[in-house]
């Protein structure tokens, strides 16, 4: 080891030293808007440090305070391999006339078109600590008590990396006894690539042969196995030929502030990203990624309270034991007593028996041995949660997770408050279209597939009125009969086109009982019995005795009268309509499969295919039979009303089937 005197030789120029110790004060954390030209955040600590508020900084300018710049540099100028964008030392004058001198360490941000848009940025007082180090007198018997009053690491290395001095704080910081970090010993504490980086600039150094001190930023592992953040100005001293001799190294602990910025940085993030990404679920994958950073989230989900159906849903959930989490009823979980409470939490496996114990909770899905959350809210309301966890290790999230979490939520709940009026605008939209396509549609069989029966109507109306004395019996029965045909069609499709406007506005009450199957086909046939024995085609009967349906009355009704007369207008003359219906099982539950098959004139796959998409059209009958289109439409809205299923097959020239399936009911 080398002698105290040889070591103080190294450090005869006191201003050196100065300029190689940094320490830090009190923070003020900012963000100045390039397009607008002022500050549109700044900590309430500004007021402490300037005497001015944010208000009156913007209305004079930040740099009308500024008497003195000490220094500035910026990434990549003179080879500088600072982390940050910008680091500035300046004196100012307080409101109060009071001199300060003051640390700038800033981020910026560029828009799109790579221009600055903004700077997030760190201010400190350095007042305190400049001034305790110029009053200091920095002699050279009290050189070891000078380093160890400094508030940085201060180290020397010696031509073969064998570490000579360290002063108290980079033991402290470091968990290491003095002895346990001379010679060889303080390389465990720099992980490898760091120290290949430190060789490389080195050899680099030699080369240039450059002489001016070099910044660089390492990762530095304690002895608990903390990783810290060491920011570390290294002045080298070589002899006459350029050989290195010693190396002196002073190092700030900058973890904290590496944290402040990239929490500070995943927040304009979070919120550059609410403002143009699609969807909220690409919104909150982003919102996971981004914590990330910070903190495993492994675990994570979020959760949101529907007040009005009392349900909590999960729009966001990711987990390594439940794959998947569906909406529930707002329980008693951990997840609903932070909503309740709107306080965020920490709770280990001791905390969640205790809560379980004074009946605040149950115990609802795995346990974990560490459970994180914080509330959402809006306002004054809590609307949801924000929770991670994990299962196996209970030191994975502790205080300075739960902080920072709740410095990230605020700006998530604003996130997803736009987010939400953003797909609610989107929804409605889309809604408002919808409804818009129905009235053209309703328009349009209104103006066009109404008056065909009309006309025929008027037209044999009017030879019955004024050609009355001239026609025969038969030509007299046959114009009644073809009124009466036309009176019926006409008052199927005004029930089908006011069924289906009724639906589409919500007005259709849902009223589901347990209903008999086998009364609800006859019914319905007996109705629509003249139809197909006019067109003489012969029905067939095949439904299983006491087998009960629970759906809608009125709905069903109108299902099974719109199938069978769906089948009637497209089968020929002496055709054949099958009606069946029996208990199936379809995936383990027990369900009713009503069956109408015809043989008639089928469909081609484009009319098929327009059916499911709600594309109202209508086609004449074989005997030239009016529609508006709606019959099948209704069917399909409201088998999916009654929690059933729906499936047409069809040959074209060979006839359809049409496929229902509904819950099955065992008795009335």
């Amino acid at each position: 080891m080398n002698s105290v005197n040889e070591q103080t030789s190294l450090f005869s120029d006191s201003e050196k030293i100065r300029e190689l110790i940094f320490t830090h004060s009190d923070v003020v954390i900012y963000r100045y808007d390039y397009n607008k030209k002022y500050y549109d955040y700044m900590s309430p600590s500004i007021l402490n440090l300037t005497g001015y508020t944010k208000d009156e900084i913007n209305e004079i300018g930040f740099k009308e305070i500024i008497k003195k710049i000490e220094s500035t540099s910026t990434k990549g100028e003179n080879n500088s391999e600072i982390a940050e964008d910008f680091y500035g030392n300046y004196i100012i004058e307080t409101k109060s006339g009071q001199s300060k001198l003051v640390e700038d360490v800033s981020f910026q941000e560029k828009n799109e078109l790579g221009k600055l848009s903004a700077s997030i940025g760190i201010l400190r007082d350095l007042t305190t600590l400049n001034k305790a180090f110029t009053d200091l007198n920095f002699e050279k018997n009290n050189l070891n008590t000078i380093l160890d009053l400094a508030d940085i690491i201060v180290v020397v290395i010696d031509k073969d990396e064998k570490l000579s001095k360290i002063n108290k704080k980079g033991i402290l910081i470091t968990g290491y006894s003095e002895e346990e970090l001379l010679d060889g010993g303080w390389l465990k504490t720099i992980p490898p690539r760091f120290q290949l980086k430190l060789k490389k600039k080195r050899l680099q150094n030699e080369k240039n042969k450059v002489t001016e001190p070099f910044a660089i930023e390492m990762s530095l592992i304690t002895k608990s196995g903390e990783e810290k953040t060491i920011f570390w100005h290294i002045s080298e001293l070589r002899n006459k030929f350029g050989k290195l001799i010693y190396s002196v190294g002073v190092g700030r602990d900058v973890t904290q502030r590496r944290k402040e910025q990239k929490v500070q940085k995943i927040i304009s993030q979070i919120l550059q990203y609410s403002n143009v990404g699609e969807s909220l679920d690409d919104f909150f994958d982003f919102i996971r990624e981004s914590i990330k950073d910070l903190m495993p989230v492994k675990n994570f989900y979020i959760s949101l309270y529907d007040r009005e159906n009392d349900m909590l849903t999960f729009p966001y959930f990711k987990d390594e034991i439940d794959k998947e989490q569906l909406p529930v009823k707002f329980r008693n979980g951990l997840t609903e007593y932070i909503i309740k409470s709107g306080k965020s939490e920490l709770i280990n496996e001791e905390r969640d028996a205790q809560l379980v114990k004074e009946g605040k909770v149950d115990l609802v899905g795995a346990q974990a041995k560490i459970w994180l959350g914080i509330p959402i809210s809006i306002g004054e309301q809590t609307i949801g949660a924000l929770v991670v966890q994990d299962y196996h290790n209970k030191l994975t999230y502790g205080d300075k997770e739960k902080e920072i979490l709740e410095v990230i939520g605020y700006s998530i709940s604003r996130a997803i408050e736009r987010k939400k009026l953003e797909q609610e605008r989107k929804n409605l939209i889309v809604k408002l279209e919808s409804i818009n396509k129905s009235k053209d549609q309703l328009f349009s069989i209104i103006s066009h597939d109404l008056r065909a029966p009309f006309n025929s109507l008027l037209g044999f109306s009017e030879i019955l009125t004024t050609e009355l004395d001239s026609l025969t019996k038969e030509e007299i029965k046959e114009y009644q009969n073809a009124i009466y045909e036309s009176s019926k069609n006409l008052y199927t499709m005004t029930t089908n086109l006011l069924q289906y406007s009724r639906f589409k506005v919500g007005k259709i009450v849902y009223e589901p009982e347990v209903l008999n199957v086998d009364k609800l086909v006859n019914k319905n046939l007996l109705i629509l019995k003249g139809n197909y024995i006019r067109k003489q085609i012969s029905v067939n009967v095949d439904v299983e005795e006491s087998l009960f349906i629970y759906a809608d009355k009125e709905m069903m009704n109108s299902v099974i009268q719109n199938l069978i007369s769906n089948s009637i207008k497209f089968t020929l003359r002496r055709g054949n309509i099958s009606i069946s219906a029996h208990k199936k099982n379809v995936d383990g539950n027990d369900k009713v499969e009503l069956i109408v098959k015809d043989t008639g004139v089928g469909m081609k796959k484009e009319s098929l295919d327009k059916i499911f998409t709600e594309d109202v059209f209508s086609t004449q009958g074989t005997e030239k039979e009016f529609g508006t289109g709606l019959g099948l439409q209704l069917v399909i809205k409201y088998i999916k009303q009654n929690e059933g299923t729906f499936k047409i097959e069809s040959v074209e020239n060979k006839g359809s089937t049409f496929i229902i399936t509904l819950p099955l009911s065992r008795s009335e």
